[in-house]
């Protein structure tokens, strides 16, 4: 090493690089860097550049260690190409964990044999290519042996949520990504993947192991899987991938959490916390899922494992407070279809069912799916040794009862605790009986315990988040700078208004403080969480109109991160000889990967003239985690008064996860007054969420074959204590489009003069539907509450609208 050392300073001297150089090794490679060559200390080089490195890495001995300098890399491409050995791989890493971060448009290829890259750290981009990590450089060079570890991929979406990517695609053989940390991808595709489009990455035995999920929020369409191994074309394939010891933490992405569509893989010890979906064994057969541990907590719509194919085996898992249903059922066991395309459902057959412990959970469904097309039931499904502890009377549903489950040894406990254990007091059916079960501990939950049935808890391991990803990492906690302010503008202030929003911080509130108008000239962008609010001590609206000569796309866009509360301010289309605003508010037509939330409070749209304009507009491509409308009133409308129907592809995508109109007034609409559209038949989707409660519908949509409300393909609707008259005469008050598995209420409603409730299996109507005159306060000044005796409500206030808080605007 001196030797070494002492030459570097002779070649420093002759470069007049010696100035504060001492003989200590780092010093000197620091001082030479300045140089910008890669320096080789031992086995190890330094690198400054992907061009150093990809060289490095190309020209790399077995055991050589590459270092990348630490820093930012902006834009770095790299494309890895090298050899190591089994016993001594070349290791690229950068000279401290996580001390390198990859930026902008960078991404990683890896080809060769036994290369290991190690604590690295992607944020703040997204990847110009189909993945940010992958295990190969091109068609022709694939990896193998190669391991990535120590990771962290985080806010590293594409722009535009519709765009797919993935975050590490597999190919090649014996592959494994472990110790990383992935959180939250916002955009379209899973975040990892294997490939088996060939030979050579098939029978892969890749492992995915101990890495840490850290949440996926919902998409509103397919594709949002966590994990996928295989697609339906290669699905008869065997793929062995095990993936193993990880945490998922809310995964919501779609119900399809890990997908499995390839043979012979293994899904081990894996704890999944409060995911919204489950583990799909969606095609391909002879897959093993064993000892994980489904903890739902008693949340909506957490799920377990759903079983297609032949030859599946589930034993040893724990499902903890699983309420998911259907085919988020703790544990759901499909219908097949006859003839099945390689890309629908194969028949469920000789399955292995054993030593599971389901713990207050909701119904296990055998027969899922079950319709027209899927009618084969499962057969030869051995569910056996099996431990539930519950105080539901019913333990499954079996939508075919042909005995093609067979039901042996299974253990039923009660699970509440002011009851003995095994006191069940439900219909005990074939194939279980009381069981006495012990109480077993793991990391502070109380399990039911029996040596004979259910899980063996004993030898069970609850993986935690402190056990995966990657150590180094550590989330930032961001601190403001300053507290939220309010900022107040007066209406000869509105010009001020723009720049206002611009430097105001998430969480300010902007208040106006006067009546009348407050002209625009521009919209107005929303791009973080803000307060827009007129004062409370106004008796009616500021109104916001147009001041120019150009048409205004909307008077507010909700951008990429923003979220908005609004209230008390009126949104009129047209004023005077200026140009129109097409919407009160939008979500942008620009690249949006991120859910916003919208509340509307008390607000007014009129005077939209034009049968494309709409009150609130949702664009294309973006999506509302919530959009809660109250208190408001929409009169005088040429077109719609809330449009969330952009999404015509017919690819179960929606504009709206919940949608929650509550004590409005829809008045004078030639439009519909609420449009809500997820066309097709996708099955990976929650939403569309709907709950319209205390409205007032008074001549809207009257056009032949027209709807007042439209709801097509809404999944969850609840449509309580409201109001219609002489709305959807020549066509329907309520227009659905559902599917038999759709959850759709229509109770304490009246309709006088008015359309039809159409729905396609006539089965959304309450037993508490009116046909009675309204009599309303004073129509002429818009306010439609109910006066004199009106039906019954669900609740304490009377059908309709119950409240008007302003004085609305009259044309």
């Amino acid at each position: 090493m001196k030797n070494l050392i002492l030459s570097l300073l002779i070649i420093c001297s002759l470069k007049g690089y010696t100035k504060h150089i001492v003989l200590d090794k780092r010093i000197v490679i620091s001082s030479l860097m300045k140089i910008g060559n890669p320096i080789r200390i031992d086995n190890s080089i330094v690198v400054n550049n992907p061009r150093e490195l990809k060289a490095a890495v190309s020209k790399a001995r077995p055991g050589d260690i590459v270092i990348l300098k630490d820093k930012e890399w902006s834009n770095a491409a790299m494309q890895l190409s090298g050899k190591g050995t089994a016993a001594q791989p070349v290791v690229i890493r950068p000279e401290t964990p996580g001390g390198v971060i990859f930026t902008g448009q960078s991404y990683l290829q890896l080809s060769g044999e036994y290369l290991l890259v190690k604590d690295l750290h992607f944020k703040n981009g997204y990847t110009p290519k189909r993945e940010v990590i992958s295990f190969r450089t091109s068609e022709d060079l694939l990896a193998n042996h190669c391991r990535v570890t120590g990771m962290v991929i985080e806010n590293y979406s594409q722009q535009e949520r519709f765009r797919s990517d993935t975050w590490v695609t597999f190919y090649g053989k014996n592959n494994r990504i472990d110790h990383s940390t992935f959180v939250d991808k916002l955009n379209l595709g899973p975040v990892i993947i294997a490939e088996l489009n060939d030979e050579r990455s098939q029978q892969n035995n890749h492992l995915i192991d101990s890495n840490y999920f850290k949440g996926r929020s919902r998409l509103g369409a397919n594709g949002g899987e966590t994990i996928r191994i295989g697609v339906s074309r290669y699905s008869l394939t065997a793929s062995k991938t095990t993936i193993a010891h990880n945490f998922f933490e809310h995964c919501n992405g779609e119900v399809e959490i890990v997908s499995i569509k390839s043979g012979e893989n293994r899904v081990c010890f894996n704890t999944f916390f409060e995911c919204e979906g489950g583990l799909v064994l969606r095609h391909g057969s002879d897959n093993l899922v064993e000892g994980n541990f489904f903890m739902g907590n008693n949340k909506p719509f957490t799920g377990g494992v759903r079983v297609i194919n032949p030859r599946q085996s589930v034993f040893n898992n724990v499902f903890y407070r699983l309420q998911g249903t259907n085919f988020r059922a703790p544990l759901s066991v499909l219908n097949g279809v006859p003839n099945s395309l390689i890309n629908r459902y194969y028949q469920v057959k000789d399955a292995r069912i054993e030593r599971n412990t389901f713990v207050d959970c909701s119904n296990i469904l055998f027969g899922a799916g079950k319709d027209a097309e899927r009618t084969l039931a499962p057969e030869n499904v051995q569910f056996k040794k099996n431990l539930i502890a519950t105080s539901r009377e019913e333990i499954y549903t079996d939508a075919n009862n042909d005995q093609g489950i067979i039901f042996s040894e299974n253990g039923l406990v009660n699970s509440d605790k002011k009851t003995p254990a095994d006191t069940y007091y439900g219909k005990v059916p074939d194939g279980f009986f009381k069981a006495k079960a012990d109480t077993y501990k793991i990391n502070g939950i109380e399990l039911p315990y029996h040596k004979l049935y259910g899980a063996d808890l004993k030898n069970l391991k609850i993986i935690t988040p402190e056990k995966t990803g990657a150590a180094w990492y550590h989330t930032e906690t961001k601190k403001a700078w300053r507290k939220p302010k309010i900022t107040f503008l007066k209406a000869s202030q509105s010009s001020l208004m723009a720049m206002t929003l611009k430097e105001a911080l998430a969480g300010d509130t902007i208040v106006l403080t006067e009546t009348g108008f407050y002209p625009l000239k521009e919209e107005l962008l929303i791009n973080k969480t803000l307060v827009l609010m007129a004062a409370k001590s106004l008796k009616s609206r500021p109104v916001f109109v147009n001041a120019s000569i150009k048409s205004l796309p909307a008077f507010i866009t909700l951008e990429n991160g923003g979220n908005l509360t609004v209230k008390g301010i009126a949104f009129r289309g047209n004023y005077e000889s200026f140009a129109n605003a097409d919407a009160g508010i939008r979500s942008t037509d620009k690249p949006m990967n991120k859910p916003y939330k919208l509340t509307i409070d008390d607000c007014e749209f009129f005077a939209y003239n034009e049968s494309t304009n709409s009150g609130f507009y949702g664009s294309k491509s973006t999506l509302a985690d919530s959009l809660i409308v109250r208190n408001s009133i929409f009169h005088h409308l040429s077109g719609s008064g809330i449009d969330l129907s952009a999404e015509k592809d017919d690819k179960g995508i929606y504009n709206a996860e919940y949608t929650l109109i509550t004590n409005c007034v829809f008045t004078n609409l030639m439009g519909t007054a609420i449009n809500i559209y997820r066309g097709g038949n996708d099955e990976s989707t929650l939403g569309p969420f709907v709950k319209i409660d205390h409205c007032t519908f008074n001549e809207v949509e009257n056009r032949e074959q027209g709807s007042a409300v439209k709801l097509i393909g809404a999944q969850q609707v609840s449509f309580l204590n409201s109001n219609f008259s002489y709305s959807g005469q020549g066509g329907r008050a309520i227009f659905f489009q559902e599917y038999r598995w759709d959850n759709i209420i229509v109770d304490h409603c009246n309709f006088y003069e008015s359309g039809k409730v159409e729905s396609f299996y006539q089965r959304v109507l309450g037993s508490h539907i009116y046909h009675i005159k309204p009599e309303y306060t004073d129509l002429k000044k818009l306010n439609l509450e109910w006066t004199g005796p009106a039906p019954a409500s669900a609740d304490q206030f009377r059908i309709g609208t119950f409240s008007q808080h302003r004085n609305a605007q009259i044309n």
